[in-house]
């Protein structure tokens, strides 16, 4: 099977060309070689490869870099076949448990102890990566997005991963509440919180105007009359915008089975469509440009930026546990108290499943619920701006 070659070189030294080739029924025809200075190296080196070989078959499939993968490996291959298929919060969070000790096990040796050890040590937190303790549910995610590697291994890359240990091994930490699902939020910011928030933004954005260039007291509401996302508000652009049929297609929206190519139309009502017109008003958009952004696209911004402008702000005002997301919640609780069905609410927010969206189901009406004529004048005469642009048909 193997053999070795003495080869003379010009300047007189010797070396030693060990050489493999198999051909065996079943597998493709097979050769590697390697040179080395001594002949007793060569033969060392020769007699240890014909045993690997004999051991792990796989070799000559050229497999063999696999045998030994790493977590982390896995997931850099992964995310180099597959990340472009899914969006920027999965991605972050492989990208993540690659600094984890997890990541420093071989794909095929990963047991229930090793879940074990990494629901622990997520929950105790890792004071030298930073990592404060996580919730329960981000625990369940982040296991999910291990198996989504290891299933990828064990499908793609032929590789002999235990998936049925390993789901064994989460069913018993969410039976035992180690991880869970995530818990459906119900909080919606107060009259008084909006108004507030709407005060304070438009306060920056009139006395700052050589600094901020995020328009937030119009952004929260654009986020509230559209029930959009907070990252699906900076992937708008203007050409996917029928206001004729009072539409707009979002791009690769939020889905369960990757987000890449689900693109979908959301109806724009008139609360909305009155925020798009201040939004796109000249001095609006000529401070939010200066960020260096598409100016091809509604919101020209840094979606990171805006959840920390809202954060900053809930901050100083001391609101305390309100989500930007819990805007989107605002939104839909609006649409349900104006007698809007489930299906026409999925209109507007694009909701996967009309499971998701039974909560709005026979929601009472709140009281003194702001409108969008007091947004306006919060905002520092915007009903005046409103006003010329529609009867003057200014820009």
């Amino acid at each position: 099977m193997g053999s070795i070659t003495a080869r003379k070189g010009a300047d007189g030294s010797v070396s030693y060309r060990a050489a493999i080739r198999i051909n065996k029924k079943g597998y493709p025809a097979y050769s590697e070689s390697k040179t080395f200075h001594s002949k007793k190296v060569a033969e060392n080196w020769l007699k240890k490869r014909e045993v690997e070989i004999q051991e792990n078959p796989d070799i000559l499939l050229g497999k063999e870099q696999l045998i030994d993968l790493t977590l982390s490996d896995a997931i850099d291959k992964y995310l180099d076949e597959v990340g472009s298929e899914y969006g920027r919060t999965k991605r972050y969070s492989l990208l993540l448990i690659k600094k984890l000790p997890i990541a420093r096990n071989i794909i095929t040796k990963i047991h229930s102890i090793h879940l074990a050890e990494h629901v622990a040590l997520r929950r105790r937190g890792v004071p030298n990566l930073g990592l404060d303790p996580i919730a329960t549910s981000t625990q369940q995610h982040e296991l999910l997005h291990i198996r989504g590697v290891l299933s990828h291994a064990s499908v793609m890359w032929g590789m002999e991963v235990d998936l049925s240990s390993f789901d064994k091994a989460t069913a018993q930490l969410r039976k035992t509440r180690q991880i869970s699902s995530s818990k459906v939020r119900d909080r919606l910011p107060t009259n008084e919180e909006l108004i507030a928030l709407t005060k304070l933004f438009a306060e920056r954005w009139k006395l700052n105007k050589y600094g901020t260039k995020y328009p937030m007291h119009l952004i929260i509401w654009f986020a509230i009359f559209s029930c959009r996302r907070e990252a699906e508000l900076t992937r708008l652009w203007l050409q996917d915008y029928d206001s004729y049929h009072s539409s707009w297609k979002v791009h690769d929206l939020k889905n369960p089975n990757g987000s890449k190519g689900n693109h979908k139309s959301f109806d724009v009502l008139e609360p909305c469509k009155t925020i798009i017109e201040l939004l796109l008003d000249n001095e609006v958009r000529s401070r939010m440009l200066r960020l260096g952004y598409d100016e091809q696209l509604l919101l020209p911004l840094n979606p990171k930026s805006i959840g920390k402008e809202f954060r900053e702000a809930c901050k100083i005002l001391g609101i305390e546990d309100l989500h930007f997301h819990d805007l989107r919640h605002e939104g839909c609780t609006r649409l349900a108290e104006q007698s809007f069905t489930i299906p026409e609410i999925q209109k507007v927010s694009l909701h996967d499943s009309w499971s998701s969206l039974q909560r709005y189901v026979s929601v009472k009406s709140r009281r003194n619920v702001i409108q969008l004529e007091e947004v306006l004048r919060l905002g520092y005469g915007l009903a005046n701006r409103i006003i010329q642009c529609q009867f003057y048909g200014k820009e």
